[in-house]
């Protein structure tokens, strides 16, 4: 307890030197962990302009202790499904404080000691986990604000998972109110079939299917916000120029050299990944970093995967590759 405090304390102290004041739109990073949102925080946060917020809903030790200021300790949870009108207003506060440096997180200083931290700052780079299925109700109230939605291809994504033991969430979100009246006959045979005879990783692309499913479905009918733009982890890292331009673009931010350079630097996240992986980051590799998933699954297993994404109505060929 004595540690936590004693870190709360010097969090609490540095960030007496930070001058933040709101006049850029702050930008919103909607995702799944392993999905790369680590690295397009640190791609984003080389602008001098911006500081991040990472992970504000963490169940972290010292995080908790921030968010027990807002939340009641049985709201808090891995993922936020159908959140009750009272306790949504908590949540947009919350979030409206860290972006006002009105409130902090545990993991506001994570770039403390790093090139790109900077004293003055007029906007704030959330990357959120666990509020996928509301990215949208966000979104609408934070309208002079700005969003995007990173998606990774569920194969690599569910493979990692799977080797961490991390869970899945079927059965919290086949019941949500945005979705289970939503999915077709298929989907729901298919969640059946799974949950009772799958192999783990189908598990877990039904999972990422249904995790993912309020963003698809709207991306699929051309109905997301105005203010949030889909990208796609592939895109990022293939196309690494391209894509970062065009997201800065759409967000209203500086292009800067330092971005593409921060793509050939493991994240702060690599420490889920195998040394092999970092290794071939550091060297470039860029047809590894997408296609090493390749090694470990089978045609069969592929096509499987495909049945799966096709049974919730998502077009397979626009997320496996």
């Amino acid at each position: 307890m004595m540690n936590v405090r004693f870190k709360n304390f010097i969090k609490c102290t540095l960030s007496k030197f930070h001058r933040h004041k709101k006049s850029a739109p702050d930008v919103f990073i909607f995702t799944l962990p392993r999905s790369g949102s680590t690295l397009l925080a640190e791609i984003l946060n080389t602008d001098p302009l911006s500081k991040t917020v990472s992970e504000p809903f963490s169940l972290e030790k010292d995080n908790i202790s921030m968010l027990l200021k807002y939340f009641d300790k049985s709201f808090l949870a891995e993922r936020y499904v159908d959140i009750p009108e009272k306790d949504f207003k908590t949540v947009l506060k919350y979030l409206s404080d860290l972006s006002d440096g009105k409130t902090r997180n545990s993991f506001y200083w994570t770039d403390l000691f790093t090139s790109n931290h900077y004293l003055n700052t007029s906007r704030t780079l959330f990357k959120i986990h666990k509020l996928t299925y509301h990215f949208d109700d966000v979104m609408s109230r934070f309208k002079n604000d700005l969003g995007i939605y990173l998606i990774r291809n569920p194969i690599p994504h569910s493979l990692s998972r799977l080797r961490k033991g991390w869970a899945t969430y079927i059965d919290l979100y086949s019941g949500s109110k945005k979705i289970k009246d939503n999915l077709p006959a298929s989907a729901k045979r298919t969640i059946k079939h799974v949950s009772e005879n799958g192999s783990g990783l189908e598990k877990f692309i039904v999972s990422w299917c249904l995790e993912n499913y309020v963003f698809i479905k709207k991306y699929q009918e051309n109905k997301l916000p105005s203010n949030l733009i889909p990208v796609f982890y592939e895109d990022l890292v293939l196309n690494p120029e391209t894509t970062i331009k065009n997201i800065c673009n759409k967000i209203n931010m500086n292009y800067n050299d330092k971005m593409l350079q921060a793509l050939n630097v493991p994240s702060s996240g690599i420490v889920h990944s195998t040394q092999e992986t970092k290794n071939q980051i550091l060297a470039g590799n860029k047809d590894y970093i997408i296609n090493r998933w390749k090694e470990d699954v089978d045609p069969d297993t592929e096509n499987r995967v495909k049945e799966i994404l096709e049974s919730f109505g998502i077009e397979s060929s626009r997320y496996l590759r």
